[in-house]
């Protein structure tokens, strides 16, 4: 929709809205101008603060006016929420976890734009911090009859490596690490957030590449410099030390890393000493199934899923594993671990 269609939209809702504004609008109006005190002076300056307070008034009623067809009109108040310009591309669409960071004001405004072959890619947001990783980006097309339109290839570098991704249309309209929106017009707002099982170092350049957009074949290339200081400083760690057993494994929760997007739990699991690794292997995606966490309200935390959709973690080293929940409360002074419903752990945090 462009400024003419939402200017034109505006103006029909106000002339529809006109007799259905809410009584206390009118009766906010009045109060206002009731207020306004209007001394006797002179005839010439008279004209003048009539004008200006009759401004006033018509400034004050176009305002209640817009906001009351918001109130009176569910199509009006939709569009007013919906407006790309009114909301971040982490606001608009995107992982809750990051949604949550981006609230708290903890993303990094980008200002990258690349066209090629008629499509413009601008980068627009990132989110960084030892969990994740987020890009927040606008795509505008050219004027088409396709439909539905999405990225199809992209990568990505990483300890050195080169990584490439392809999506399907499936995998697209399925959040499978892009989430993906339609704004306006042939505009798209998305998100990117690749998943790295270790840590974040603490700066990076990250080199992304679109490479195949819309069925186009194209170079959209950006190297991206991040630092996670900002999220580094609210993100807090703690080390339990605390330990059961269940099915004949002893179970150890090692640490727990909250970020403001993620809580990561480290486990470490014992099992007996002739097991092979597979048998081990088998054991842990077991017990994992069977983890359920708790805030001291006793809201259930949900798992992170990955691009497939289960639960995102997996083994970090030798007999030890991890899982990725969404942030829990900041107002959670203790979190509750429960394990295969024979092991509760009750842990503090700072």
């Amino acid at each position: 929709m462009n400024e003419l269609q939402v200017d034109k939209e505006l103006r029909e809702k106000a002339k529809k809205a006109i007799v259905d504004v809410p009584m206390h609008f009118s009766a906010g109006i009045d109060q206002v101008l009731s207020s306004l005190r209007v001394h006797p002076v002179q005839k010439r300056s008279s004209v003048r603060k009539n004008k200006w307070l009759m401004s006033v008034a018509c400034l004050l009623f176009g305002m209640f006016l817009l906001i009351g067809a918001g109130f009176v009109s569910p199509t009006m108040a939709h569009m007013l929420k919906n407006l790309p310009y009114v909301s971040t591309v982490f606001g608009f669409v995107g992982e809750s976890g990051i949604k949550v960071a981006d609230q708290q004001g903890l993303t990094q405004p980008l200002n990258h734009s690349v066209n090629d072959q008629g499509i413009t890619v601008s980068l627009k947001e990132a989110y960084y911090d030892r969990l994740n990783l987020s890009i927040g980006f606008a795509i505008t097309f050219p004027p088409s009859e396709n439909g539905f339109q999405h990225i199809e290839k992209l990568s990505y570098e990483w300890a050195g490596r080169t990584i490439t991704r392809t999506f399907t249309t499936e995998e697209a309209k399925k959040d499978y690490l892009i989430h993906w929106r339609h704004v306006e017009g042939n505009t798209y707002y998305g998100t990117f957030q690749p998943y790295y099982f270790e840590e974040m170092p603490e700066e990076w350049t990250l080199k992304l590449a679109f490479q195949k957009i819309g069925g186009v074949d194209g170079t959209w290339q950006f190297d991206i410099p991040l630092s996670r200081k900002p999220t580094d400083a609210v993100t807090k760690v703690t080390e339990p030390g605390v330990s059961g057993q269940s099915r004949g494994i002893i179970f150890s929760i090692k640490q727990i890393i909250r970020t403001p997007s993620a809580t990561r739990i480290v486990f470490e699991v014992q099992g007996e000493s002739e097991s092979t690794e597979q048998e081990k292997l088998n054991q842990v995606d077991r017990l994992s199934d069977s983890i359920r966490v708790f805030d001291s309200n006793g809201v259930p935390l949900s798992s992170i899923t990955d691009e497939k959709g289960k639960s995102r973690g997996g083994i970090t080293g030798v007999n030890f594993f991890a899982k990725d929940f969404h942030p829990i409360s900041a107002e959670s002074d203790y979190m509750i671990i429960a394990v295969d419903k024979q092991l509760r752990f009750e842990i503090q945090l700072d």
